[in-house]
């Protein structure tokens, strides 16, 4: 094994780690790319040779990164099955390699992938129908689920002054999103997924119709919730700060709905926004 510039052999063993295909095509690609053939890089030992030495290692990368996709995506796993979820992730590991240091963003493009890759043509469209999105749907609100738990909360500013709803007619309450809030429209019923007994071997089959889904956290615990087109609406409103009166006229046109009966139903719904850790007074 002969001395490689240090940057060279980085390179060499990403693409030989990253790359698609097996060993051989793995290491055919990085000779082509870097000049660095096998034997110049690994050396034999322990009766191992170069290439077994370097087939763990690769499988070991893929099997490490497999750990984290299980973690970030239980729910999603559990309606799969393990051995459908772990093809799907596997090609998405080595097809959209991280390039980011942390693993939290791993799973990232997840949902993306599999919305790309699902069958396309006519035949299967025919027979599974919109159940050929549910696998992307559930996947996207886990991944918003995890953004939420790893977001600024509320949790460690000073507590908010004291309000009553009714300050809403008045325009004198000024509200904002918090900063860990995600907001979805998704095509199935999913807020269930995150409801009741998590280590159920099949969840039931979500409904599949329209559902917007708010989620938020307070004092470190995660909700997810349906909510209604004009709480959807109201909490996009509140991106900024904002008075509680002005968003609810902005909701009101988006969502249409009776400006006064939605005033009526956010003096009872802001409490609730706010322990859901979807809201906070400014």
């Amino acid at each position: 094994m002969t001395q490689q510039s240090l940057g060279r052999l980085q390179l060499w063993m990403k693409t030989v780690v990253t790359e698609r295909g097996s060993l051989a095509d793995k290491l055919q690609t990085a000779t082509h790319l870097h000049g660095l053939e096998i034997e110049e890089v690994v050396a034999e030992k322990r009766d191992l040779s170069a290439r077994k030495r370097l087939g763990i290692y690769t499988s070991g990368y893929v099997a490490r990164l497999l750990e984290c996709m299980r973690a970030d995506f239980p729910a999603l796993r559990r309606f799969v099955g393990e051995p459908v979820f772990d093809a799907f992730a596997k090609a998405y590991i080595v097809t959209e390699p991280s390039h980011s240091p942390s693993l939290f963003d791993l799973g990232a493009g997840f949902p993306r992938f599999l919305d790309q890759t699902k069958p396309t043509n006519s035949e299967a469209q025919s027979e599974m129908g919109a159940l050929l999105d549910l696998p992307a749907e559930i996947a996207r609100l886990e991944r918003a689920r995890t953004e939420v738990m790893r977001a600024r909360g509320v949790e460690e500013e000073p507590a908010p002054p004291a309000f009553s709803p009714f300050e809403i007619f008045t325009s004198d309450l000024k509200v904002q999103a918090t900063p860990c809030l995600r907001l979805l429209e998704l095509k199935f019923s999913l807020a269930d997924f995150f409801d009741g007994d998590t280590d159920q071997e099949q969840p039931p089959q979500p409904e599949q119709r329209r559902s917007v889904v708010a989620i938020g956290r307070f004092d470190y615990r995660i909700h997810v919730k349906e909510i209604e087109p004009w709480q959807f609406a109201f909490l996009k409103a509140c991106d900024s700060p904002s008075s509680a009166h002005m968003a609810a006229g902005r909701a009101a046109d988006e969502s249409g709905t009776e400006p006064a009966v939605l005033l009526a139903q956010l003096v009872l719904w802001l409490p609730v926004a706010m322990q859901f850790g979807f809201l906070r007074p400014v």
